[in-house]
């Protein structure tokens, strides 16, 4: 089974040999030359201009965000805070909530305590 993989592995390897210099052979006869090849990266010119761009793209991103800021049109909405009598109103009503549950707590503690001693008389 091996054996049959191997020969089978060398006569691609060899075919693939046979196609590049055929391929090697008509650009040759054509004139054309070989495509070139890039190994990646980037040339120092393209980085220059890559980094011209970007510092033109954020300063304009940081003018224009300076001058949203400083425009009445988008502030931010003004904070809602309480005045002295609303906050007085307030506290009121919540001495007076309080004062309902604390009512109703002494009553459930009243019918317990009358509960526990019928219970044990």
């Amino acid at each position: 089974m091996a054996d049959t993989l191997n020969g089978i592995m060398r006569q691609l390897e060899r075919q693939k040999k046979a196609i590049e210099r055929a391929l090697a052979a008509l650009r040759d006869l054509e004139g054309s030359p070989a495509p070139a090849t890039r190994k990646g990266g980037m040339t120092p010119a393209g980085r220059r201009r890559l980094s011209a761009a970007l510092r033109k793209r954020w300063a304009a991103k940081k003018a224009a965000e300076s001058v949203a800021a400083t425009s009445p049109k988008n502030a931010a909405p003004r904070k809602v805070r309480l005045t002295p009598e609303g906050r007085k109103r307030l506290a009121e009503s919540m001495k007076r909530g309080w004062a309902v549950k604390r009512a109703a707590s002494a009553v459930k503690k009243t019918a317990r305590k009358q509960r526990a001693a019928k219970k044990a008389a």
